[in-house]
């Protein structure tokens, strides 16, 4: 096992755990740590491994040795060395699926590429995990906070006013007492923060408190990023169940292009679907198909819009007639 000072992501990853242990992070601290969080596909596996020897040896401030500490309160915590740490945590096979790993400082939930999951949690809420995502959970006597780490979920809230549910994704936050409400971090689609309420009533605000609260009703979208805000618009019943497909394993598209379409199923699937000319790319499309089926989708869209479907390995390419390889072997036709 090499030390530390040989493995800066997991070195920065006890910083993070570290930091989070002293206290709430600000929301410019919050969005840096969400910010490496999504860099790079290692760094939230770090991250996990990190809370996990946290929850494990009962020494989480250890893993602050990096950071600045006052000198009398670094000389009353043990400070076992990173390699020590690590090594334990690599044991501990934490990111198998449809397990979390719980600590003083939260709950971890994640999916794999293709699963959906739902996960009951303590107070009688629920949240539904879409394909790649991963959610922090942080319960307290005052406050239920979940952290959108990455990806998409829906949340369904248990009432109790006395204990505010609050969602966190990079800065924005969503309030609710009780009520149903989805959240997403899917850059393909939202370019931002959505957030799309199927029932009750959610308050979306700045993480910092810098901007008043926007009130947000059922069958309402809120799109928040940092260039307009928090952007509100209505939804109909049926688009609203259409957007949440996802949880039974579906796509649906109403006007998007064959690009987006192609984007989305990549993140359920390995099979990649490949678009080499922009006319084809912008063609639209409207339909619902199962989120594991690429090919499905390629064979559906190309007879619809009078396209050519090839596949080669775990590509799956769309063109125009006039641009298609024809070749027996590969044609999906």
């Amino acid at each position: 096992m090499q030390g530390a000072a040989e493995n800066p992501i997991d070195d920065q990853a006890a910083r993070w755990v570290a930091r989070e242990d002293r206290g709430a992070l600000e929301p410019a601290e919050l969005a840096e740590r969400d910010r490496w969080l999504e860099a790079d596909r290692r760094h939230f596996g770090a991250y996990a491994r990190a809370h996990a020897v946290y929850a494990r040896t009962g020494r989480a401030r250890a893993l602050g040795s990096a950071d600045r500490v006052p000198p009398a309160t670094r000389a009353a915590r043990p400070r076992p060395p990173l390699q020590w740490a690590f090594g334990l945590a690599a044991s501990l096979c934490l990111l198998a699926l449809g397990v979390h790993e719980h600590s003083d400082a939260g709950d971890y939930h994640l999916t794999r590429k293709g699963e959906i999951l739902r996960v009951p949690l303590a107070d009688g809420s629920a949240v539904t995990l879409d394909s790649g995502a991963a959610v922090r959970v942080h319960y307290t006597a005052q406050r239920r906070e979940i952290t959108l780490l990455r990806g998409e979920a829906l949340f369904d809230v248990a009432k109790n006013r006395a204990r505010p549910f609050v969602v966190v994704a990079r800065d924005t936050a969503v309030t609710a007492v009780g009520t149903s409400f989805s959240v997403s971090l899917n850059e393909q689609r939202t370019r931002g923060v959505e957030v799309l309420v199927r029932e009750g009533i959610v308050d979306v605000a700045n993480a910092s408190g810098a901007i008043a609260p926007t009130r947000l009703q059922a069958n309402h979208r809120a799109l928040a990023n940092r260039t307009h805000g928090i952007r509100i618009e209505s939804v109909e019943h049926d688009d609203l169940d259409h957007q949440l497909a996802w949880r039974e394993g579906m796509l649906s598209f109403n006007g998007d292009t064959l690009s987006v379409a192609a984007a989305q199923f990549l993140r359920y699937s390995d099979v990649r679907i490949m678009i080499d000319d922009p006319l084809v790319g912008s063609r639209r499309i409207v339909g619902l198909y199962s989120a594991n089926d690429p090919i499905g989708f390629a064979r559906s869209v190309a007879l619809s819009l009078g396209l050519a479907v090839e596949q080669e390995g775990n590509d799956v390419w769309l063109r125009a007639p006039h641009n298609a390889a024809y070749s027996a072997p590969r044609s999906l036709q």
